[in-house]
Parts: C-alpha cells; structure tokens; sequence
C-alpha cells in the first residue's frame, strides 16, 4: 500500500496532495521537508497516510479532521 502525503487545512476542509510514494522512506523525507517549512501561524499541519489508494487516505483524513473537531463539510 501506497503513501500518501498531505496538508490539512485547519480552517476549511481542503487538503492539499504533496505526493504518493510506493516506500515509506520517501513518505517520511516529504513529510519532514513540508513540517520544516511550516510556520507556527500556519493554518495547516502536515501528516502522512497509509492507506490502499488515494480515495481510502481522504477517507481517512475525514475521520482524523473529525477526531480533531475540524470542518469536514
């Protein structure tokens, strides 16, 4: 299963797509890269999913906004 890498949005439902990545390894460099450029007032954070392809990581990612209390509509 595929990686996938994303930033979500605190303050709307939109999650932006930073890549898919077959190894984790990668997954991990583009996740890293994208939190270092990330400022403290920043209305995002950066997160890597797991998942069986790009429809189950947004799945996922609506679960999490949802644990998290975020706008999912």
């Amino acid at each position: 299963m595929p990686y996938y890498v994303y930033a979500i949005h605190t303050d709307s439902k939109s999650n932006r797509l930073y890549g898919s990545f077959a190894e984790y390894r990668g997954a991990e460099i583009c996740e890293r890269d994208n939190q270092r450029g990330n400022d403290s007032g920043d209305n995002y954070f950066v997160m890597m999913i797991y998942a069986q392809n790009q429809t189950h990581a947004r799945q996922r990612i609506k679960e999490i906004r949802r644990e998290k209390g975020l706008p999912t509509n």
